[in-house]
């Protein structure tokens, strides 16, 4: 892919995207358009746009979307989208249909390295002596034990997301971190997320992204979590977080709200159905425009009744059970037209 073809359409798109600005000629920086960013501070700019190798890329920090620059345009603008696919063939090497464009681009298999050669720089959390800062976070949120024989540690994720991407020490820091590893069905690992350790209250813990995700390959532009072990011929629940998704059986996680609208084939056709389970933030904007979306997609969606208070299933843990979570979720499901109708009672709350 050409460096040249897809800087050209960066700053073809960039009157678009919120105080966009190149820091330097293989990075630029803006407000997401996904998310929409901090709806708190108006000046955080979590959108990048990088170069690996011949190509560029975009990440969020924020909402944790990640593509190459054609489903990045295919998202915020799909007419430049259109002339992007063009321009790639229009020196007549390579004559195909327009419908067949975007699979022949796409259609490399990623390559991804043996599980081992990725978790062997990381301490597995179940090897973590009691008094390590690792083990306390994951008691303090009542992380199951069963779980974490796959949660790993790193004391520096920076190096560490070095070696997934060697392009992220654009956005990646040294520090400490809770490596979630994201694996494909052939138990590879695909992809990680980094979650910060350190609490609400610590004075600097706002300047720290909570979650940062890496991919191995990106070929893959929406990162699943938990479908390894996930059984499609039941009911799945999706959350936002992989945390999330230790407490209640069959439960995936999207990382990123854009993989709304790519649901994996493998659940799509399953046998069971597909209960989206978002944060409880009635006034939260964000929160609101993906629940309207979930629902006019034609999926079922818990909306959560006015008398639970906490933020996300990780919250509730610390005053009920997984088990009576469940249950506020199964009786508060809805769909279609009831669905519109739970959402705008929900917003007032």
């Amino acid at each position: 892919m050409s460096v040249y073809l897809d800087k050209k359409f960066i700053n073809m798109v960039s009157p678009q995207l919120e105080k966009f600005a190149w820091k330097r000629d293989t990075l630029a920086n803006c407000r997401c358009p996904i998310c929409g960013d901090s709806q708190k501070n108006k000046n955080k700019c979590r959108g990048f746009f990088y170069q690996k190798e011949s190509s560029f890329f975009y990440m969020c920090h924020n909402c944790g979307h990640g593509s190459n620059i054609y489903n990045f345009l295919k998202e915020v603008s799909p007419n430049l989208c259109k002339e992007y696919s063009l321009e790639q063939f229009k020196d007549g090497r390579n004559v195909r249909k327009r419908e067949d464009v975007e699979t022949m681009i796409f259609a490399t298999k990623p390559i991804f390295k043996p599980k081992s050669d990725y978790l062997k720089p990381l301490t597995c959390c179940k090897d973590l002596p009691a008094n390590h800062e690792c083990v306390q976070f994951l008691e303090l949120r009542h992380i199951p034990k069963k779980h974490w024989g796959m949660l790993y540690y790193t004391g520096d994720f920076g190096k560490y997301a070095k070696l997934i991407d060697p392009d992220s020490k654009t956005y990646c820091g040294f520090e400490p971190r809770l490596v979630i590893p994201i694996f494909n069905k052939k138990d590879e690992v695909v992809g990680v997320q980094g979650r910060s350790l350190m609490m609400k209250d610590e004075a600097n813990a706002r300047y720290t992204a909570k979650y940062i995700t890496v991919k191995a390959d990106k070929s893959i532009d929406r990162l699943w979590y938990g479908m390894w072990r996930a059984n499609p011929n039941k009911r799945v629940y999706v959350v936002e977080g992989p945390l999330d998704s230790l407490f209640i059986d069959n439960t995936v996680a999207m990382l990123g709200a854009a993989a709304i609208d790519s649901v994996p084939a493998r659940l799509q056709n399953g046998k069971g159905d597909l209960v989206f389970v978002l944060d409880n933030e009635p006034r939260n904007k964000q929160v609101m425009g993906y629940i309207e979306k979930i629902i006019n997609l034609g999926h079922k969606v818990c909306i959560w009744p006015s008398d639970v208070r906490h933020k996300d299933i990780n919250d509730m843990i610390f005053q009920t059970t997984p088990n009576k979570i469940k249950k506020i979720i199964d009786n508060n499901i809805y769909e279609g037209a009831a669905a519109h109708l739970a959402l705008n009672k929900w917003r007032k709350v």
